[in-house]
């Protein structure tokens, strides 16, 4: 087992509220691919602000266990996820972000962090790029985008979140 697995950090914490975040906009994604009626992205909004402040404090409590990566790449998401929940998204704001979480993505494997850490920041990518998509065009390829992106990220993130906080589940 990896040290970083033995070590319950903020990131666990963190990651939960990401996930926590990410699989109402799977659902949404899938939903409205099908065409199925429903009202989950009328009702996120809330939730995606709420998560951003939790998230938020994830990158607090990452900078006081002296986690600079943790820190910043907790920061950059909780600003992309309340920015989501508070204005809906826009297409180029959208790819200013999923590029800054591809930049984090070229960090993350530079500094030899967890794979499936590395993963998590390139479907964070995706599910802002997928955004930028669904608000630009709305058209049934861009739903299924967002569901695809965000339901690897929910899983990705689930994953991580559990193997950091069970010493049982081995980390990647």
């Amino acid at each position: 087992m990896s040290d970083e697995c033995k070590t319950i950090d903020p990131t666990a914490f963190g990651l939960f509220f990401v996930a926590l975040v990410s699989l109402p906009l799977a659902l949404a994604g899938f939903l409205n691919f099908m065409e199925y009626d429903n009202e989950i992205m009328g009702h996120v909004s809330k939730l995606l602000m709420l998560g951003g402040i939790m998230i938020l404090l994830a990158s607090y409590f990452s900078y006081k266990a002296n986690s600079n990566f943790g820190f910043i790449v907790f920061g950059l998401v909780a600003l992309g996820v309340f920015y989501a929940g508070y204005d809906g998204g826009d297409l180029f704001i959208s790819i200013t972000l999923g590029l800054i979480y591809l930049v984090c993505l070229i960090w993350s494997y530079r500094a030899k962090t967890l794979k499936t850490l590395t993963f998590i920041l390139l479907t964070t990518a995706l599910v802002f790029f997928a955004n930028g998509c669904v608000v630009e065009t709305g058209e049934a390829w861009s739903w299924l985008f967002l569901g695809i992106a965000a339901i690897l990220n929910f899983a990705l993130n689930l994953y991580l979140a559990f193997a950091l906080a069970d010493e049982h589940i081995r980390c990647y």
